[in-house]
């Protein structure tokens, strides 16, 4: 893995406010943060990457079984007293999940360390499939990368950005 530090585009800030990126900065830290982006080699993305959040996710659904069946786990997790039946519901019917992200601690000499799972955060495909896209756009534009890096999520969703707001 190798971390690139590069300089912020200019008026950043005026295109996440026009794409409606309005979480840019959260309780007065910085939230988004392109002061540098990392590459990683095939091996570090699929050994590191892809095959412990494959693992991960099994478990989390594992967990999320034993969950909806303990009041204890529920108040545990702040699942309100209200939506408990409707998320043991839906979890029982097995109702869709868009999607689920990890953020990871990867330092690239071993497996990516979880930090945390968000599943069906709104704000997770957004920020991922259209910022991030714009950013890879831009840096593209500006010389600043090469056109190799791959975004699956941008590439195989469609977005209406001027209907999309956070």
């Amino acid at each position: 893995m190798e971390r690139t530090v590069i300089g912020e585009r200019a008026g950043w800030e005026e295109t996440a406010r026009a794409m409606g990126f309005t979480f840019h900065h959260m309780d007065g830290q910085r939230y988004w943060d392109e002061r540098a982006y990392y590459r990683f080699s095939l091996d570090e993305i699929e050994a590191g990457i892809e095959t412990p959040s494959a693992e991960l996710h099994y478990f989390c659904l594992d967990l999320v079984t034993e969950v909806v069946g303990s009041d204890t786990l529920m108040h545990r997790l702040a699942i309100p007293d209200a939506m408990r039946d409707v998320v043991a519901a839906s979890w029982k019917a097995n109702a869709p999940s868009l999607y689920g992200r990890f953020d990871f601690a990867y330092d690239g000499t071993g497996p990516a360390k979880l930090l945390e799972y968000n599943a069906d955060t709104p704000t997770s495909i957004y920020e991922t499939a259209l910022f991030q896209w714009q950013w890879l756009e831009d840096r593209i534009a500006d010389g600043t990368l090469p056109r190799t890096p791959t975004n699956t999520i941008a590439s195989t969703t469609r977005w209406s950005p001027a209907s999309t707001r956070c």
